[in-house]
């Protein structure tokens, strides 16, 4: 590979270019799955709290389980918001990205599908 402190490698070429978008690139990449994944994982953790507390409430428990069990429920579907808006600046990210470098970018054809997949997925009209 070569370097910057390279003679040959000039500053601002099109490989040091190449190699700043493929980085970025990757690095854009891995924020979108890791948001995704912790978003799927808010979805699970509301639907085993909503299930938690409804079961609660079929059952009388007393009123302060079930309330602090909402508590918890509350927090997950705000924290699930959270990562939803993250994903969502994310993926927005990432398509600009592949906008702008999208040439630099086609040496890298199988991170550029996963990356072109993930703003499919993601991006909201």
């Amino acid at each position: 590979k070569m370097k910057a402190e390279d003679p040959n490698f000039a500053v601002g070429s099109g490989q040091e270019r190449m190699a700043a978008a493929v980085k970025n690139l990757k690095i854009k990449v891995g924020v979108v799955k890791r948001t995704a994944k912790e978003l799927t994982s808010y979805e699970k953790e509301i639907s085993t709290q909503t299930e938690k507390v409804e079961k609660m409430k079929a059952e009388d428990k007393p009123f302060h389980d079930i309330k602090q069990q909402e508590e918890v429920l509350k927090e997950a579907q705000t924290c699930h918001a959270d990562a939803k808006r993250r994903l969502d600046g994310a993926a927005q990210d990432l398509e600009s990205l592949l906008a702008e470098e999208g040439e630099a970018l086609a040496a890298e054809a199988e991170l550029l599908e996963e990356a072109q997949a993930l703003v499919k997925q993601y991006v909201v009209d």
